[in-house]
């Protein structure tokens, strides 16, 4: 006959189970996690570029708009560039006070104007965008590809 105590120290002799992850699992996570890392990062700061750009696109469509305004109005274009350009663009209806990464500028005269727009270093972009309306053409240096650009 089996006594309860030889029953209990046979199940003392039992190894409890192991806690934890083997080193196989772990190396397998981090290769995936660094996998996904080495592809979201480069898309992610690619998003964060475009999205500067097309900011920068929607301040120089507005100083457009307000050109052709100002034409309508005086029969020539303004111009507005260096430390009074956010003053003067102010004046004329665009506010260009809480951009960031760009620094706008626009010069005009009888017949066409150019907008500039200059990327800051906060911006992590180097490189301007420009408009010109004598040609109706964009164009764009540094980090700025003509691929971000809109089509003329």
């Amino acid at each position: 006959m089996i006594s309860l105590g030889f029953i209990v120290n046979e199940i003392k002799k039992i190894p409890p189970p192991q806690k934890g992850f083997t080193l196989v699992e772990l190396m397998v996570v981090i290769i995936i996690i660094g996998i996904l890392a080495g592809i979201a990062v480069p898309l992610y700061l690619h998003y964060t570029e475009t999205a500067k750009v097309r900011e920068a696109l929607g301040m120089i469509k507005a100083i457009t708009t307000s050109q052709k305004v100002e034409k309508i109005r005086t029969l020539r274009y303004y111009t507005a560039t260096g430390d009074s350009a956010s003053t003067i663009l102010l004046e004329k209806g665009v506010d260009v006070r809480q951009s960031f990464y760009f620094v706008y500028g626009t010069v005009g005269n009888a017949n066409s104007y150019t907008v500039t727009a200059t990327a800051t270093p906060e911006s992590g972009i180097t490189g301007t965008i420009s408009y010109d309306s004598a040609t109706n053409s964009w164009s764009s240096t540094g980090d700025i590809t003509e691929g971000m650009l809109p089509e003329p």
